[in-house]
């Protein structure tokens, strides 16, 4: 990380602990999923001080991705809690004027060292559970050192690609400079391809709500369809007896 500016580095964690972004960006989980580990104390990493809404981080959207990958392997809570413990850790100290300085998370480190220098980088689980982020050259020291124990290995990037890659295509952040987290989060709908319109209310001169609406997939049950989101209307098109589109407007708001 000595190749990045502090201020840059600094800009990139805030921007991964944000938590601005609603459950239509979670992949694979369903609501009660989710609600599940929460209430185990799986997610979120950072607790949220709002109320009603629920936001995700996308330092959170990508751990929740790691939960699922753990879970493939036989991960029990009790591993898994140990590995986000670990994950969690304060891993760098950017001095300021404060006593304390800036934390930065070890996870939160990895996935800047990604984004900035493209990097190989690998979550080590040992047989103990002991957990070490490295890159790929980190690897084949350890081998080559004969200090490599038999591990879990879980390929970072891979990660990062399938669940938060699509609310970041590119690494830069030039793009987003200047822009609050209201047109931040409209910005991504935009760049979405889920989304056929999308509709911005303001009160006060401020973005008051989002209406974003998508085709769903006919092979979704409209049950499940109808716990993803508290607030959403639901247009269901049918011919012969059968369902041929399923339409939903998803409100938010900000």
């Amino acid at each position: 990380m000595k190749n990045i500016k502090k201020s840059n580095l600094l800009s990139l964690n805030e921007k991964l602990n944000e938590q601005i972004y609603s459950i239509k960006y979670i992949t694979g989980v369903s609501k009660q999923v989710l609600n599940k580990w929460k209430n185990e104390s799986l997610i979120p990493l950072f607790e949220s001080n709002e109320k009603g809404w629920v936001k995700y981080s996308l330092v959170d959207i990508l751990w929740i991705g790691i939960i699922e990958e753990l879970k493939k392997f036989g991960y029990t809570f009790e591993k898994i809690l140990n590995v986000k413990k670990q994950l969690l850790h304060i891993d760098e100290i950017i001095e300021n004027d404060d006593d304390e300085g800036d934390q930065i998370e070890l996870i939160n480190l990895a996935v800047i060292e990604i984004f900035m220098n493209s990097n190989p980088i690998y979550i080590i689980i040992d047989e103990d559970g002991k957990v070490e982020v490295l890159n790929g050259y980190a690897i084949l020291d350890k081998m080559q050192e004969n200090k490599l124990t038999n591990h879990l290995i879980l390929n970072l990037n891979q990660l990062v690609k399938l669940n938060i890659e699509t609310l970041y295509k590119e690494p830069s952040l030039d793009e987003f400079k200047g822009l609050s987290k209201d047109e931040l989060q409209v910005l991504l709908i935009l760049r979405s391809e889920n989304f056929e319109s999308v509709k911005i209310t303001k009160k006060g001169g401020e973005i008051d709500t989002i209406e974003s609406t998508e085709i769903v997939s006919n092979g979704e049950r409209i049950l499940n369809i109808l716990k993803e989101h508290d607030y959403q209307d639901i247009e269901i098109k049918q011919a012969r007896g059968k369902v041929v589109q399923i339409k939903r407007t998803i409100k938010e708001r900000i």
